[in-house]
């Protein structure tokens, strides 16, 4: 029964047109535009602390050297009239920067980042990835905080290639000279945001 369930939920609204989702999408509303649906996927601590590290290292990064613009969750993607996702982060190269209006991106990122979500582990791995992939963005990661893996799909002219990390240096194919070290995203408290962007940098 409904009453049983714990939360938190993955709440989903479906047959909604593509003008009432900008109708109402703000920086307030947490509502993505998927497949013809709203979707809200409640975000954890966990997720949130992995974001704020990304987001952090990742701007300084573009900050310090250039390449692109960096958007966080609240900032759609129009794949189409139906597709109009909110990844978790991604990257637009400056070649790109036309395409971003003031409400949205128009067509695929060159980079995105998935945090997988505790209200459903495998939500953005079943829903997102086949669109993704579908539209060629040339990098996607989807990090899994719970099982300490990042699952990094990157395009090349065969096909997406697939490696799955747990630790380890993983360098972006779209940004160069951007790399983490994989095992920075699994301790708690995270490590040092400005230590690792020096690190990075250096």
């Amino acid at each position: 029964m409904i009453a049983d369930l714990e939360p938190p939920f993955v709440l989903i609204k479906p047959a909604v047109s593509e003008e009432e989702f900008y109708a109402l999408e703000g920086e307030d509303s947490d509502w993505e535009f998927l497949d013809g649906r709203l979707v809200m996927s409640p975000a954890s601590n966990r997720h949130e602390d992995v974001f704020r590290f990304l987001m952090i290292v990742l701007g300084g990064f573009l900050d310090e050297r250039g390449g692109g613009a960096l958007r966080g969750s609240r900032f759609p993607m129009r794949l189409d009239e139906r597709w109009s996702p909110e990844p978790d982060l991604m990257v637009v190269r400056e070649e790109n920067l036309g395409r971003m209006g003031a409400q949205r991106l128009e067509g695929p990122a060159d980079w995105v980042v998935e945090i997988v979500s505790a209200s459903d582990l495998r939500f953005e791995e079943r829903e997102k990835l086949p669109r993704y992939r579908e539209a060629q963005i040339p990098e996607i990661w989807l990090i899994d905080p719970f099982a300490e893996t990042v699952r990094v799909e990157a395009l090349t002219p065969d096909g997406y290639g697939v490696a799955t990390l747990h630790h380890g240096r993983l360098d972006s194919t779209v940004l160069p000279g951007f790399w983490i070290d994989v095992a920075w995203l699994w301790p708690e408290p995270l490590p040092s945001t400005m230590a690792c962007l020096r690190e990075i940098l250096a």
